[in-house]
């Protein structure tokens, strides 16, 4: 049986290769690697015997059809039963946190969402969540996590340390532009123009702000640290402002009111240059010339020293 697409279990062991030691088609070697690792894995023992099972039922449905029509029929039923046979387990708890309640999913490869759950919305997980994954409750690993998170909020903790687990996230483009959000240290801010730059795709500023806005794991991926280049606090997890708020202020940056709503003073930041770590007041005369990709805005003088700038 051919396969073309190649999945990694929970466990890191391939998919495909189980599946053809179920059917007997493993070459010798890969046999006994397959073999090696069952001696150790008894989820994968489980999924062998279900493989085994499936194989019984399809061939007794195919062997009244004396043709090779009934067998590659009964594969093809094999191929498409056994590609939606197994999803990731993710562990998933509701954390009621300060800034309101806060649904925390965890995989074998790390965080893949950490989301803000609205009054009006369903206590289930999302059909997205529950199509990719198979969900079970959380237990000690989300207490955890939850800790982190926890001391985070309160100002004790400034880094979560969390893997992340990118399945949820919804395209190439979209990952990119988290992998360059990851990089904005705590107590800092940047533009979504700044962060347009930085992936070299100046002119995509809005799109930018479409995968910030569908970030599955905010505050782990701070992409509450990304704003207007007017300094205005724009989407956030679905127009959640005030908690961007709340977030930004624990991590030291002042925000206020405007006539045009919540915005950061940037008269009162100190402003960093990204690549050759040196900052200054806002009144240089050399931010001029400075390209938003390349411009941080920092809480503190303290908070910038502390981060290696001069």
């Amino acid at each position: 049986m051919r396969n073309t697409g190649i999945h990694r279990l929970p466990c890191g062991f391939t998919e495909n290769d189980l599946i053809a030691e179920a059917l007997g088609e493993t070459a010798p070697e890969l046999s006994r690697q397959v073999r090696a690792h069952l001696a150790a894995c008894r989820s994968c023992v489980a999924l062998l015997e279900q493989y085994r099972r499936l194989r019984a039922q399809l061939h007794s449905l195919s062997i009244s059809d004396s043709s090779d029509q009934g067998l590659q029929k009964a594969r093809r039923a094999l191929d498409a039963r056994l590609a939606g046979q197994v999803r990731p387990r993710l562990l998933l708890d509701v954390w009621h946190s300060p800034v309101g309640d806060i649904r925390i999913g965890k995989t074998d490869k790390g965080v893949a969402l950490v989301e803000f759950v609205r009054p009006e919305e369903p206590a289930s997980p999302s059909a997205q969540v529950q199509k990719v994954f198979a969900v079970e409750s959380g237990g000690q690993e989300i207490a955890e996590l939850i800790r982190k998170l926890e001391d985070y909020l309160s100002g004790k903790g400034r880094d979560l340390g969390w893997i992340v687990d990118d399945a949820l996230m919804r395209s190439d483009f979209q990952r990119e532009v988290l992998r360059a959000t990851a990089e904005v240290p705590y107590g800092t801010v940047v533009t979504y123009q700044g962060i347009a730059e930085v992936i070299g795709q100046p002119k995509a500023v809005r799109a930018v702000a479409q995968a910030l806005r569908y970030n599955p794991v905010p505050i782990r991926i701070p992409c509450h640290r990304v704003i207007g280049s007017d300094g205005s606090l724009t989407g956030y997890a679905g127009n959640l402002i005030g908690i961007k708020k709340q977030i930004l202020t624990v991590e030291g940056i002042p925000v206020v009111e405007t006539a045009k709503g919540l915005s950061i003073p940037k008269e009162r930041l100190y402003v960093g240059w990204r690549h050759d770590r040196w900052f200054c007041l806002p009144g240089c005369s050399t931010l001029k010339d400075q390209p938003a990709g390349d411009r941080a805005l920092i809480s503190s003088r303290t908070r910038a020293e502390e981060m290696g700038y001069q």
